[in-house]
């Protein structure tokens, strides 16, 4: 990757959380208005958001490099785990932990080798709720990535770095059980480090509980 497509890469992905935010604003137009009943998929009562919020989240991930980070791309796993608190009915404060990676093999005249690409988030933002079942979020925080031996292995040395992260998604909520809640969401997040850059986006089912 030349030093003008790895440009291109940063900015797909540094303007793809604004691609996401309008695929979220069409569909915001054609979901129905939960204002117009009282009722909250498939006749639950309307949630009653307060205090304290966890949830977490599982699904496959797209990672790509730029910079001196050029040659890390592939498709692995993300798991997302947030916690928070509601400042209303329509928003919670969070703090969203991301972490995911994918497997790589290098093949030389020792043999095949298995190097897992790490990399995470810690992030605070907020989450609001523009319908009932459907809500966007993002945040501002710090981002690490490394290499290591294996998914268990010792971290290699040298390939440890610390940045600065963004992130942004949106979510819609399936059904809900009383405080908990079952979703299908996208996230995607943007990492710079010194001379490099790390996008990041996933497809999640998560669960929530309020």
């Amino acid at each position: 990757m030349n030093r003008e497509s790895a440009k291109n890469a940063k900015m797909f992905f540094l303007s793809f959380p604004f691609r996401v935010l309008r695929v979220f604003a069409v569909f915001l137009f054609l979901v129905p208005s939960a204002a117009a009943d009282d009722s909250y998929g498939g006749g639950e009562a309307r949630p009653r958001r307060g205090g304290f919020a966890i949830g977490f989240a599982l699904g496959p991930s797209l990672f790509l490099g730029a910079g001196d980070l050029d040659s890390k791309k592939g498709v692995g796993g993300d798991l997302n785990i947030r916690v928070g608190t509601s400042a209303s009915p329509s928003f919670l404060w969070q703090l969203e932990l991301q972490g995911g990676g994918y497997l790589v093999e290098l093949t030389s005249e020792a043999g095949t080798e298995t190097i897992f690409n790490s990399h995470a988030t810690l992030t605070l933002g907020g989450q609001v709720y523009v319908r009932e079942a459907l809500w966007l979020r993002g945040g501002l925080g710090v981002a690490s990535f490394h290499e290591q031996e294996g998914r268990n292995g010792p971290e290699l040395e040298g390939t440890r770095r610390n940045g600065l992260a963004m992130t942004a998604g949106g979510g819609y909520d399936l059904f809900r059980r009383g405080i908990f809640a079952f979703d299908l969401e996208v996230v995607t997040s943007g990492a710079v480090f010194d001379g490099a850059f790390i996008g990041h986006s996933a497809m999640l089912l998560g669960l929530m509980w309020y």
